[in-house]
């Protein structure tokens, strides 16, 4: 997504025009939800996807013809034979699909505001009017809500744009897209942005490497430390946003840690793993995470709880780390932490997993504990 509300302002100033696709309402069982992108580029390269399949290739062909001097369109696909996938399955669902055409000087400054927002991590609601059968007007027509009180373009409508005001407290907190339906005749694509979380990774090795390549992929904002400066370099570490060389439980103290954080512990020995989890196990991170084998976590669980930090704080780590997929290799270790990662972030009830529960002293039982539990 980044990649795509990147590459929109370029596009603008350079006085091309690309197609940017967005899945705005899903019925049934469909390939993609609410919010997915595609960006058809000039040159008809693609960055992103929209499930794949028949109705993207349709949906591709339309945007393409839209793209000399069309105007926006909501297409609208039944998943039947002909839009199954491509291997003869049928979804059966429902999907729709808008196709913008952003051109102006104001929406390339919108996007770029919206970039500049999202790196403040300040939580804001994208509203694309998608339908407004009456004059066709204000198709297209984009509005950014943040919490810091901005407001960015117009929806055509200020009466519009209050309802959809009133609502932003309670769409960022399900934080699900969607269509707000005020009329028979108008419909807005309420898209809630919230900010990139940041995968801040404690050890520079194989591990935190590939993990560091992983976390980028998949949307994180990254920071890695380590104490090692041949380890820790722009050269092993390239998708890395943030490189800290230090004694890594003390830089882990002073990183500015909040709930949009997610800590994950891959150092190179248990010493190092023990004072980093003391240096974050505190504080209110979305996801903290520990290597190491069961006895190794039961140790450092043990030696922390005898110098004071509350069991309620050990029983939040995740820990053995990732999800079990019985990964032997770094690859396969960081591909079962990068999965636990995504499932937090995407709010799934760890409790009902039976393999990808946090610690509650990991898979210890707490009488193995000793007396300090």
């Amino acid at each position: 997504m980044r990649e795509i509300y990147q590459k929109i302002p370029e596009l603008i100033e350079s006085d091309q025009v690309g197609a940017y696709c967005t899945v705005v309402e899903t019925k049934g069982s469909t390939p993609q939800k609410p919010g997915a992108k595609l960006l058809i580029l000039p040159d008809l390269r693609n960055i992103g996807t929209l499930g794949g399949g028949c109705v993207e290739a349709e949906a591709r062909r339309q945007a393409i013809g839209l793209m000399q001097d069309g105007h926006p369109r909501l297409l609208e696909f039944q998943l039947d034979s002909d839009y199954g996938w491509d291997d003869g399955l049928i979804c059966g669902g429902n999907m729709k699909i808008f196709i913008d055409l952003p051109r102006t000087r104001a929406e390339a400054d919108m996007f770029t505001r919206m970039q500049e927002l999202n790196a403040k991590k300040i939580p804001l609601i994208c509203a694309t009017v998608v339908k407004n059968d009456e004059h066709n007007t204000n198709v297209g027509k984009k509005m950014v809500f943040a919490t810091n009180g901005d407001k960015i373009g117009t929806l055509g409508n200020s009466d519009l744009e209050t309802e959809v005001e009133t609502q932003m407290s309670d769409i960022l907190q399900k934080n699900r897209a969607g269509v707000f339906q005020q009329n028979d005749t108008t419909a807005i694509f309420l898209e809630p942005l919230q900010p990139r979380p940041t995968l801040l990774i404690a050890g520079a090795g194989h591990v935190g490497q590939a993990l560091c390549h992983l976390g980028s992929w998949l949307d994180f904002d990254i920071v890695i430390v380590d104490d090692r400066a041949d380890f820790a370099s722009a050269v092993r570490l390239p998708e890395a946003d943030e490189i800290i060389i230090g004694d890594i439980a003390e830089e882990l103290r002073k990183y500015p840690i909040n709930h949009l954080t997610y800590v994950v512990i891959v150092t190179r020995g248990h010493q190092h793993d023990e004072s980093a989890l003391h240096s974050v196990v505190e504080s209110n991170a979305r996801y903290i995470g520990l290597i190491g084998s069961r006895r190794k976590i039961k140790l450092i669980f043990d030696d922390l709880l005898e110098v004071g930090v509350p069991i309620e704080k050990l029983k939040r780590v995740y820990a053995p780390i990732g999800l079990d997929i019985n990964s032997k290799t770094v690859p396969e270790i960081a591909v079962s932490i990068a999965s636990q990662l995504i499932q937090v972030r995407n709010g799934v009830d760890v409790e009902d997993t039976l393999d990808a529960q946090p610690s509650k002293m990991p898979t210890i039982k707490l009488s193995e504990m000793g007396d300090n539990s």
